[in-house]
Parts: C-alpha cells; sequence; structure tokens
C-alpha cells in the first residue's frame, strides 16, 4: 500500500468514526446559538431589558458549551487528520523543502487558530449579554493563545 492510500484509509477512518457524532454536536450548537442570538436574546431584551436578557444568555450558553465540549474531541482529532493531509498534499507536490512533521504542525496551528476565532465569535454575543466586559475579557487569553499559536509556527518553520 502506498504513502497516499494508507493517508486516504486513515482519513476515512477518522471521518468514520468522528465525524457523525462532531458533527450532530456542532449542528445542534450552531441551532442554538442561531435562535439564542437571533431569536431570544432580542426578544428577552424587549420584554424586560435588565434582567431577562442575563438569564436567557446564561440559559443558552450552557447549552451552546455542553454541545461544543462534546464535539469538543471529535473536531481535534478531524483537525488534525486535515493538518495531516495538507501537510503530505504540499510535501507531495515538492513545492517545499520542509518536513512533513514541521509542515503538520504549521498547518495545525493555522487550523486551531481559525477554529477558536471562529468558536470566539459565537461566544462572544452570549458573553456579551451577560456584561459587555465580559466578551472583551474572553478575548485577552484568545489573543494571547494566538499569539502563542504563531510563535510555535515561526519556530516550527524554521530551518
Amino acid at each position: 500500500m502506498s504513502e497516499r492510500e494508507r493517508t486516504r484509509v486513515e482519513l476515512i477512518s477518522t471521518a468514520r468514526e468522528h465525524l457523525p457524532n462532531t458533527l450532530i454536536n456542532l449542528f445542534t450548537a450552531a441551532l442554538i446559538w442561531l435562535f439564542g442570538a437571533l431569536v431570544f436574546l432580542p426578544a428577552a431584551d424587549r420584554i424586560e431589558p435588565v434582567g431577562l436578557p442575563l438569564l436567557c444568555s446564561l440559559i443558552l450558553l450552557t447549552g451552546f458549551s455542553i454541545f461544543i465540549f462534546k464535539a469538543f474531541r471529535g473536531l481535534s482529532c478531524l483537525l488534525e487528520a486535515t493538518s495531516e493531509i495538507l501537510a503530505k498534499y504540499i510535501q507531495r507536490r515538492k513545492e517545499t523543502e520542509i518536513s512533513t512533521e514541521r509542515l503538520r504542525s504549521v498547518f495545525g496551528c493555522m487550523i486551531h487558530v481559525v477554529a477558536v476565532l471562529v468558536v470566539y465569535a459565537l461566544y462572544s454575543p452570549l458573553l456579551a449579554a451577560i456584561h459587555p466586559s465580559l466578551a472583551g475579557l474572553a478575548l485577552i487569553p484568545v489573543v494571547l493563545w494566538v499569539f502563542w499559536m504563531l510563535f510555535r509556527t515561526m519556530t516550527a518553520l524554521r530551518i
């Protein structure tokens, strides 16, 4: 079995194992977010602007977080498999002299940064409904983590 076929088989087995439950959990979290951020929070703000948005946001934040954390394990495996495929694709095309492991590390860091920024963007309106500065406070560790991942990427690219 060639390297390409083995990579394909590994991807298919990873996808079969993790993709169904991960997609179910992510779609459920997306539905909670859509109804919460676009329907329930504005309605709660119109009904009673002081206490009801806080209660509604806490309930939505709990449900959203449960499904995001359920999807985390499968999503992590799928993101790693994606970075492996991208690294081997670039290596196969002989566009770079960087090793496959370094490329996998670089693509893994970039994919994780994008995933964390998307998750923060989804959490932001739910946190802002609790208190406006809470979304800003959550942004600080996200930005620090992104800089750390970019530093890891740069050190992995060092030849």
